[in-house]
């Protein structure tokens, strides 16, 4: 007679199955990294190309890639390559336009609050010019008189209590929501608007503009960008390297990609992004790397080596998990910069990642400033950005 396990035998032996499952899904991505083919990025302006898919702008035209055809600042746009900032968001109506690469709105061009442009004066007409935006305390007719975007009973309210948005006097860095206190007009301080998506705390029109993906209204009236649960991601302000979920905090005192995968907690757009292969849907409505149970695969955060997945892998000065070993060249995937011979891992035309030759042009793909040419990584997802301008005063 055959044997057949009993139900106490399956209840005995089930709890070791699922944790071998748990602990041979995180190994899943260091396979895949090791048996996948090379991958391809794309091409630079003045490359030679073979289709538009495979240039950095979309568009390959006798047989070179070529940008030519950019659109200007507030431009209407479908994607971030028929822009010449290789931005393309939601405006102030509402509407897709091409933005500036510093992450504000140029002279003449439509807003509807202080803070959506460069030089913080928003007109009546909704038009970026004028005055400068008017502090708390001060008079106002409407509420894009204010630097905080709220007029009540004539007077500009009064901030968050969690910090002074653009445009608001300021007696250090600290008290301003981007970290920056300077002179905004002669002989007065006040906070200064910092290039690229808005920080925790600063005013926006739409969730597009802040770092993080939110835009609220508060119990103010004012709608400010809000910061999300736990580490702090990539460009949100960060006082050290440990409030970041990168854990690396830049010069400026904002938090910085480092090249390659991201850990956990990091926004992502698809599993592609996440070192633990999982991009998930957060309470707060965006995507975030999730966490993985048991062993932590390649780019994770470690404290010994036997955290790690990869049997050859050690956790690294970073302390994160890496397979040791000689470094991959050209199109080799990897999944963090310390992989790359180039130290360069970047993501390729397909979306995953892949070991680069050397920087990356302006267009292109990029999880970490070291990853550009240009030096500047931005937008979500981001790219490489055209060397950001000086940010205008009026």
């Amino acid at each position: 007679m055959p044997y057949r396990p009993s139900t106490t035998h399956w209840r005995a032996i089930c709890p070791a199955l699922i944790a071998f499952f748990l602990a041979a899904t995180g190994c899943l991505r260091d396979v895949e990294l090791a048996n996948a083919p090379a991958l391809v990025h794309c091409a630079g302006d003045g490359e030679p190309c073979s289709g538009d898919d495979l240039c950095c702008s979309g568009t390959c035209a006798g047989g070179a890639c070529g940008h030519a055809a950019c659109l200007a600042e507030g431009a209407t746009c479908l994607r971030p390559e028929d822009c010449c900032s290789y931005l393309c968001q939601q405006d102030s109506r509402g509407q897709l336009s091409c933005a500036s690469d510093l992450g504000c709105a140029s002279l003449g061009l439509s807003c509807s609050r202080a803070g959506a442009c460069c030089g913080l004066g928003c007109d009546t007409s909704g038009t970026c010019g004028g005055s400068l935006c008017a502090p708390s305390g001060t008079s106002c007719a409407v509420p894009s008189d204010c630097c905080g975007g709220r007029c009540d009973k004539g007077k500009c309210a009064a901030p968050g209590p969690e910090c002074f948005v653009a445009g608001e006097t300021c007696a250090k860095a600290d008290d301003c929501c981007g970290g920056q206190c300077g002179s905004i007009s002669e002989g007065t301080a006040g906070c200064l608007l910092v290039s690229g998506c808005r920080v925790a705390g600063e005013t926006c029109g739409n969730a597009t503009d802040c770092c993080a993906g939110l835009c609220q209204v508060g119990p103010n009236g004012a709608a400010n960008c809000k910061a999300l649960p736990g580490c702090k991601i990539i460009f949100e302000r960060c006082a050290a390297a440990k409030d970041c979920c990168s854990g690396a905090c830049g010069p400026d005192g904002r938090c910085q990609g480092v090249g390659g995968c991201f850990d956990k907690d990091e926004r992502c757009q698809s599993n592609d992004d996440c070192c633990s292969g999982t991009c998930r849907s957060v309470p707060e409505g965006v995507l975030r790397c999730a966490d993985v149970k048991g062993c932590k695969a390649t780019g994770m955060e470690c404290k010994n080596a036997s955290d790690c997945c990869e049997s050859a892998a050690v956790c690294n000065a970073n302390h994160l998990c890496q397979v040791a070993g000689a470094c991959r060249k050209a199109g080799r995937p990897c999944a963090l910069a310390t992989d790359c011979c180039s130290s360069i891992c970047a993501p390729s035309i397909l979306g995953k990642l892949a070991c680069r030759d050397a920087c990356a042009p302006v267009g292109a793909r990029c999880t970490g400033l070291g990853d550009c040419c240009s030096g500047s990584c931005g937008g979500f997802p981001a790219r490489c950005l055209p060397v950001p301008s000086q940010l205008s005063k009026r």
